[in-house]
């Protein structure tokens, strides 16, 4: 039996069909009424009902999970956030909202289409990408730059950040001259790593990620073995925009 408030929410989209298109496009958010607050746990971006289609979802996951408890308890809010956009501008809206909230719990599983714009930053470090100076990096500190321009966001927490850049690689330099590993996001580096050995793809446990051993995607792929560096070298780097050459296509480069 459908809850009352997912009739309720029936009614709405019945009832304000006319209201829906007015919208045009826009950006929402799901959130969960605490202590008489609202705590947003989805962003998302549409047009007509789409804020009210996660209501009715067949598919069994957190957020649905979520959603059907919320609407039991009667915990459940929507909020139009920004309204009457076009189709570029609601994606940099949604992805801006995304990067402003930096939570955990997030139950988006990316962080927004308007990701092609440069996401959240310090203002050292925005400032930093448009700067002429680059940070060449020592010869004591060779290694490579790993490219996360598409899978970086400010909210990944360190082990996120860490099993996107340790791997997994197709064809990665590993000679005795690359010592370190830089994350970087348009040149900017987020964390610098120590590469103590490499091992073929998927060997290494994965949190967010799904690389297995025996994967056929993974066969002549490789991940590095690693640890965040000393202060010392970190400070050399963090937030500096580093001087790279060419990619060629590839996702790293040899610094």
């Amino acid at each position: 039996m459908p809850s009352k408030n997912l009739n309720r929410y029936r009614d709405i989209i019945n009832h304000h069909k006319n209201g829906f298109k007015e919208l045009k496009c826009y950006v929402y958010a799901l959130c969960e009424i605490r202590d008489g607050k609202k705590i947003p746990f989805y962003i998302g971006k549409g047009t007509g009902t789409r804020c009210l289609s996660h209501l009715f979802e067949k598919k069994e996951n957190k957020k649905t999970q979520k959603i059907k408890k919320l609407l039991e308890e009667d915990r459940l809010a929507i909020d139009i956030l920004r309204h009457g956009l076009d189709s570029k501008v609601y994606s940099v809206v949604e992805a801006t909202c995304i990067d402003l909230l930096d939570v955990e719990d997030l139950e988006n599983l990316v962080k927004g289409s308007g990701s092609k714009y440069l996401g959240r930053l310090s203002l050292e470090e925005s400032l930093n990408l448009y700067a002429k100076e680059e940070t060449e990096v020592r010869p004591e500190h060779s290694g490579l730059a790993f490219i996360l321009n598409k899978t970086y966001r400010s909210s990944m927490p360190p082990i996120e950040l860490l099993e996107a850049t340790r791997g997994t690689w197709s064809k990665p330099p590993r000679d005795e001259t690359i010592k370190f590993a830089y994350a970087t996001y348009h040149k900017i580096v987020k964390e610098v790593y120590v590469i103590e050995g490499w091992l073929p793809a998927g060997t290494q446990q994965y949190f967010f990620r799904d690389r297995k051993l025996g994967d056929e995607r993974l066969k002549s792929r490789w991940e590095f073995i690693g640890r965040i560096a000393d202060d010392k070298v970190r400070e050399l780097y963090l937030g500096r925009k580093l001087k790279m050459g060419r990619s060629y296509g590839t996702p790293f480069i040899r610094v």
